[in-house]
């Protein structure tokens, strides 16, 4: 703080002020004793001891260094203290007594990282599980080890330290015996220099270096202090409580100096670090009596109060033990002054002593307000005071205090001006207001202000928090009944109405508009001020697909609102691309609320409004790329309609008479788009059907029977003679497709292969090709077009070779491929690198790793084992866990994805060996591997492949990925555990299977694994995690907190979503898009779980919860933030026992869906009524919920297998999108409203004549009626008045009636509002200046009424300046507190 300065720093420059005049000869005294040499030097150790007591008292404090060495001890401890001589003994207590106080403060930092450590280890468990699979309750359970490892560590270092501290205290005893006794100090017992040690000892402890660096003596005190012990007082924690006479007799002579000695010491401007609360409290009269002088300059005021501000900061308790009755005067004559400095001043003293809504409510009455108003009021040039006022305001919010209309107007005025410096902040101050004073903004009509910045559209980052504060306003009761009649959501799209041409078009603002509009029909208040009076903001919206200039912004805002295409106005317009939405592999609740907007946008007519837009170009021209995205658009939303919306929602019909003329041009269009659009993309329950699956399954099972295999002489002749390896030996030239399909059709034929072997060199050039030392196979760069086709080809190649009796004998009489492989690795693996083609370098850039997918292929079929095994290449792959080169480990990571664990026990122990190999890259891809294998038999088993070793090879897997759960490394145990969860989330759980989690299910529950919770859903699982107490200690985990914390996590989860940057589809399918895992939505799977919750009444608590907030709606109680939780929480418990088949039914027999529809048709929380209506989608995913909701008029959406899709919406959207607060209806449009009856016949007239108005004459009526100063007459009359009252003004301007000229006044004040007055206003208040002067304008009743005119009505920043220069000004203002003191 400017103004405050280090004491210590103050008290030597002052020292050497005060010596500056001997200076000079210290000066000349130094030269010749720097001259003396040894001789001076040998005088001054042998005359040491005498001058030690003969010190000239105003030298020695003159040159007190103000850096003091570390291990000195700290004497004089402070300023305020004096020098007393001491003896060794007692600098030897004083030095032990520090060594005391720094080790105390080093055992209490101790346990201060101590409780740090366990709140940490303990807060990990409560980590809720994600929908999708994260790795984040694998790095809590790192974080818990780590804290386990700190808080042993901090046990050791707590014993170290009170062992020490122990020692210390005998020291310190023995030292004050001897010391009493008057013993000598050579007998004494004690070594300074020893303990010192001692505590370097420890403070080099690495643990404590961490906590504590070296403390010297000043840090000391001020730790000390921080820690809540006095400056003067070294008071040790209970348990280590000693008795210290001599600190105790130097607090006594503290306290005893006098206040006179303490202000020479210490002039008023200048605080001690560390002062105890006793010299606070007198430093702060001090400040507060030296503010009360009048003459004082700016810089004084500036460093007393920035001294007082200090000491209220440091002390805030002093505060309430002051008495500011006599000091308010001070303040008010601070503010009175006409220098920013000094009132910025006093507006920050006021801050900080700002302790209490009733200080608060003092100041106003003190006329605090006039002074902010005045403040606010006046140029950049005072910034200073401006700022410091508006920071006093918001303090006044910290305290809920009642803020006046006439500081909130000055706020709006800040508002309002565009350059001003202040406007940001004085906006924030603003919004918080709105929460907080929510009437009073709403009585200066705040949202005005909100709405003419959303008009403007060229400040989106501002506008984007302002409509964020503006939905969040509606969302509650207690801020919405003051702006829901005042905010008309249609503001967002002036800037369509205003775009007519492309010479009024801004692209910028057409973007921020469009934007914020998506925003807003993206969040449910949005949704729901979109939707008030039967959708008019919406069907205005719509309106502006008319207009080809607004179509194409309209366009993406409902493709994002929609979730099919984000809007990205980053990249170039023309870079268009249709992509599909992926609505089926999200999570439901998502698209229950897509559904939600589908139906409304129905119900608005936008199928018509945007089918007008595609009919008009066949009248006009239409850009091409706007037609391409309304066809997206509308082939889109009637893909969602079909697949979100009940089946009694059609738009067919609305469609037709739109196209009549181009019907079958759109339908070419329209099929286009559906055909790119549901590629890869499927209606929902087709999906589970599988037809693709089926065709492939067919196809593959006719590729691999013999019939691929059965090709006539001819053909295969011709294809032997198309694969040109007969003709040339440049492989380079061969038709490398043609050798793949002979490959994997004729050669599988051991006739045809053995003809062909026979006849000719086909085979025999393929083997040469493939040998490592013919370098041609092993030569290939890994770049090359056709690098990856070798390598297929040579896996297609081995794979015949080993599936017939006729290719086996090919292998046994090739005596050159595996064993010169074996020979290359064995080679590379005991470092011979030269001439070798296979080391680290080839491996990178040839294609020679393609010799492992090789060996890969052999490992699938007996006869390729055996045939590995007569060469000995296992042995090879033993010796590659040797780890002599490094290459080892490279040779490790290539062929171990290759092995196939079927055919060879070999292959199982070397996956064996690398799950366990010290490096962790290893035991990664080891581990990595075994999860794949187990995925692909879950593949083959549903594509109905089936293996007679498929269940010991599942057995092995599983065994095996268990086992690495307990691995060291966090990445091995991330990849197992993931592997074990998918596995887990798609295959059925049997009990042969479980038997190998029950092993490690300890584990899992160390972990935190979320395959607990996928199998407490399973009879078995929770069988065997009951045996162990996870369910019981998991519910009350959740009653206590977790449900509470879900309500957050769940939010955050939706709000995330809806408002992601992108709508890309998620890698997992069956898990896609989740909220996080839910306790109760697990435990409702099985039998045994709803016995539990039966038996332990979590429901019946949750239905009273619901039951009690839902009475206490009818009955109009206020709600509580903990009763908005409680009533969410218990709506998702609810919910998620309601998606079982197990547990709807409990909530059917409480008749506790009634009861969440009345939330969700009722609920004043705009949060709770859309967590009712989320937790009614989660109903509907059962056939027994669906006949539930459909009873109480919702409907629920089936796929086209008639299974529930888990979205749900009311049949009376009016009852659930309307607010409380302003109720509509869903009205339907009607033409005749009268019914007129024929006179002569008495029949009915069907159609009644439209009232013929002249809308032009009935406007100038009321022109005329409005403005009666246009007539003729009237300004005659005005006139000849005017004339008369200015001649009596004249004959009685002596004796004016003051009450008149104030009226008069507060009328032209008046006019100042309208702009077409204002100047003739502002002509007439300044003619009353210059005739009647101060006098008058400066009143205190004139104050007072323009300072509430001010305070009712809103006037333009300018207008208020020019008030404030007259009426509002400190003059004023100064009678006006002379007037209130009388008063008094």
């Amino acid at each position: 703080m400017s103004g405050v300065l280090n004491p210590q720093k103050a008290y030597h420059n002052r020292s050497r002020s005060s010596a500056d005049k001997t200076l000079s000869s210290e000066e000349n005294s130094a030269k010749s004793y720097d001259n003396g040499g040894s001789k001076s030097s040998n005088y001054e150790s042998n005359m040491s001891n005498t001058k030690k007591d003969r010190h000239n008292l105003v030298l020695s404090t003159s040159f007190i260094s103000t850096k003091r060495l570390e291990s000195a001890p700290p004497s004089p401890a402070s300023p305020l203290q004096g020098r007393f001589p001491r003896n060794s003994i007692s600098k030897a207590l004083v030095g032990i007594k520090s060594e005391i106080n720094q080790l105390q403060l080093q055992l209490q930092q101790t346990k201060k990282n101590k409780i740090e450590a366990e709140r940490i280890r303990d807060s990990a468990p409560s980590e809720i599980y994600k929908g999708e699979y994260s790795t984040d309750h694998l790095q809590k359970h790192s974080m818990r080890i780590r804290a386990n490892t700190q808080i042993r560590e901090l046990d050791k270092s707590m014993k170290k330290t009170e062992k020490q501290i122990t020692e210390l205290k005998k020291q310190l005893e023995q030292a004050k015996k001897v010391n009493e006794t008057g013993g000598k100090t050579s007998r004494l017992n004690i070594r300074h220099n020893s303990s010192s040690s001692v505590l370097t000892d420890s403070i080099n402890d690495p643990l404590k270096e961490s906590l504590r660096s070296d403390i010297t003596p000043e840090e000391n005190a001020r730790n000390s202090y921080e820690n809540g012990q006095l400056s003067g007082d070294n008071d040790i924690e209970e348990e280590n409580d000693y008795d210290l006479e001599q600190e105790s007799r130097n607090q006594e002579e503290l306290e005893s100096i006098s206040q006179t000695s303490l202000k020479k010491k210490y002039p008023s401007d200048e605080l001690p670090s560390g002062t105890n609360f006793e010299t606070a409290t007198w430093l702060i009269s001090d400040f507060m009596q030296s503010l009360q002088d009048t003459n004082m300059t700016a810089d004084y005021v500036l460093k007393k109060a920035n001294g007082l501000v200090s000491l209220l900061k440091e002390h805030p308790d002093i505060r309430r033990n002051l008495v500011l009755s006599s000091f308010m005067g001070s303040i008010q004559s601070l503010l009175l002054s006409e220098d920013k400095i000094i009132v910025s001043s006093a507006y920050r003293v006021c801050r900080y002593l700002l302790d209490s809504a009733e200080f608060a409510d003092w100041l106003i009455k003190l006329r605090l307000d006039a002074f902010v108003v005045i403040s606010l009021a006046k140029d950049s040039v005072y910034q200073v005071e401006r700022e410091q006022a508006l920071r006093l305001v918001r303090a006044f919010s910290d305290f809920h205090a009642n803020i006046p209309r006439g500081i909130v107007q000055a706020i709006i005025s800040c508002v309002e001006k565009q350059d001003d410096p202040l406007r940001n902040m004085a906006l924030e101050t603003l919004l918080e207001l709105c929460f907080l004073n929510p009437e009073v903004v709403s009585e200066c009509h705040g949202m005005h202000v909100f709405e003419a910045i959303l008009r403007e559209y060229t400040l989106f980052p501002l506008a984007s928090i302002i409509l964020d504060a503006i939905l969040q306003l509606m969302s509650a009761h207690s801020t919405r009944q003051y702006f829901l009649n005042d905010f008309n959501i249609s503001v967002l799209f002036t800037i369509f109405s205003d775009s007519n041409t492309k010479s009024s078009l801004n692209v910028e603002k057409m973007q921020n508009g469009t934007l914020l509009i998506a925003k807003a029909l993206k969040d449910y208040n949005g949704l729901m001020l979109f939707s008030m009076n039967n959708f008019q903001p919406l069907r205005e919206l719509l309106s502006f697909f008319q207009v080809p200039l607004c179509a194409p912004y309209l366009v993406d805002i409902f493709l994002d609102v929609l979730r099919i295409k984000k809007i990205s106005y980053g990249s170039p317009r023309s870079s268009y691309k249709l992509t599909p939405s992926h609505f089926c592999k999200e999570s439901m609740l998502l698209n229950q609320y897509v559904a939600l907007i589908v139906l409304v946008m129905y119900k608005s007519n936008f199928v018509s409004f945007i089918g007008k837009l595609l009919n008009r170009y066949e009248i006009e021209e239409i850009n091409a790329t706007l037609l391409a995205k309304a066809r997206y658009l509308l082939s889109e939303y009637m893909n969602l309609a079909m697949n979100l919306l009940s089946e009694d929602t059609s738009f067919a019909n609305e469609l037709l008479p739109f196209y009549k003329k181009t019907y079958y041009n759109e339908t070419f269009e329209f099929g286009k788009i559906f055909n790119a659009m549901n590629k890869k993309r499927n209606t929902l329950g087709m999906a589970a059907i599988g037809v693709g699956k089926n065709v492939l399954n067919i196809s593959q099972s006719i590729k691999e029977t013999t019939m691929g295999r059965k090709v006539d002489d001819m053909e295969f002749r011709r294809m032997v003679y198309d694969s040109k390896v007969l003709q040339t030996k440049n492989f380079a030239s061969w038709n490398w497709n043609v050798i793949q399909e002979l490959l994997e059709g004729p050669l599988l034929n051991p006739k045809q292969l053995d003809e062909l072997v026979k006849s000719t060199k086909f085979i025999r050039r393929l083997l040469i090709f493939y040998r490592p030392l013919r370098l041609r196979f092993a030569n290939v760069d890994k770049g090359t077009r056709l690098s990856q086709r070798y390598v297929q080809v040579g896996c297609h190649f081995f794979r015949m070779l080993t599936s017939t009796s006729v290719g086996m004998k090919i292998l046994a009489d090739d005596t050159k491929i595996i064993p010169q492989l074996t020979s290359l690795l064995f080679r590379a693996m005991e470092g011979n690198t030269t001439d070798n083609i296979v080391d680290a370098n080839t491996l990178k850039t040839k294609v020679v790793g393609g010799y492992f997918k090789f060996v890969g292929v052999l490992t699938e079929s007996q006869n390729g084992v055996s045939y590995l095994k007569k060469w000995n290449f296992f042995t090879i792959m033993y010796k590659m866990f040797e780890n002599r080169y490094p290459i080892s480990l490279n040779f490790l990571l290539l062929i171990l994805p290759e092995l196939d664990l079927r055919c060879s026990g070999h292959c199982r122990t070397i996956m064996g060996k690398a799950l366990v190999y010290p490096d962790e890259n290893i035991r990664v891809k080891a581990t990595e591997y075994l999860g794949r294998k187990l995925k692909s038999l879950h593949n083959n088993a549903s594509n109905g492949v089936k293996m007679d070793d498929n269940g010991s090879l599942q057995g092995f897997f599983m065994e095996m990925l268990t086992r690495q759960l307990y691995d060291l490394s966090p990445k091995v145990v991330a990849v197992a555990d993931q592997a074990l969860y998918d596995w887990i989330v798609t295959e059925e759980l049997s009990s042969n299977m479980g038997s190998f989690l029950r092993t490690s299910l300890r584990q899992l529950v160390f972990i935190r694994s979320p395959i607990l919770f996928e199998l407490m859903s399973t009879p078995f699982g929770f069988q065997i995690l009951n045996e162990i107490n996870f369910i019981q200690d998991e519910r009350s985990s959740w009653l206590e907190k977790k449900n509470i914390e879900y309500v957050s996590l769940a939010e955050d989860f939706l709000s995330s979503s809806e408002h992601s940057s992108n709508f890309s589809p998620l890698k997992r399918v069956n898990q896609g898009g989740r909220l996080p895992h839910h306790f109760y939505e697990s435990l409702a799977k099985t039998e045994e779980g709803i016995a539990m919750i039966c038996r332990s009444d979590d429901l019946i608590e949750f239905i009273n919860v619901i039951k009690t907030f839902k009475a206490d709606l009818d009955n109009q109680v206020k709600q509580t933030v903990e009763s908005k939780t409680a009533i969410k929480s218990a709506l998702w418990c609810v919910g998620y026992i309601g998606s079982t088949e197990l547990g709807v039914g409990l909530l059917d027999n409480y008749s506790l869906v009634e009861d969440i529809i009345q939330l969700a048709y009722g609920a004043s929380e705009t949060s709770v009524r859309f967590i009712a209506f989320l937790a009614l989608g989660l109903t509907s995913k059962t056939k027994e919920g669906c006949e539930i909701l459909d009873e109480m008029g919702w409907s629920c959406c089936l796929n086209v297998q008639g299974t529930p899709i888990g979205a749900t919406y009311p049949d009376h959207l009016d009852w659930f999108l309307s607010y409380n607060e302003k109720r509509w209806s869903c009205i339907e449009e009607y033409k005749d409203e009268k019914i007129e009856f024929d006179i002569t016949n008495g029949d009915i007239i069907d159609s009644v004549p439209p009232i013929a108005l002249n809308l032009e004459h009935l406007l100038k009526e009321r022109n005329n009626v409005d403005n009666i100063q246009d007539d003729g007459y009237f300004q005659d009359l005005i006139k000849s008045t005017e004339r008369q009252c200015l001649e009596e003004s004249l004959l009685q301007r002596n004796e004016f009636d003051e009450n008149d000229l104030v009226e008069r006044v507060l009328d032209a004040v008046s006019k100042l509002g309208n702009h077409i007055l204002s100047n003739t206003a502002i002509k007439e208040i300044t003619e009353m200046n210059l005739e009647y002067g101060s006098k008058l304008l400066e009143s205190e009743i004139m104050f007072i009424k323009v300072m509430n005119m001010m305070s009712l009505y809103r006037f333009k920043p300018h207008v208020r300046k020019f008030l404030c220069g007259l009426f509002i000004n400190k003059r004023a203002l100064a009678n006006v507190i002379r007037h209130d003191r009388k008063a008094k």
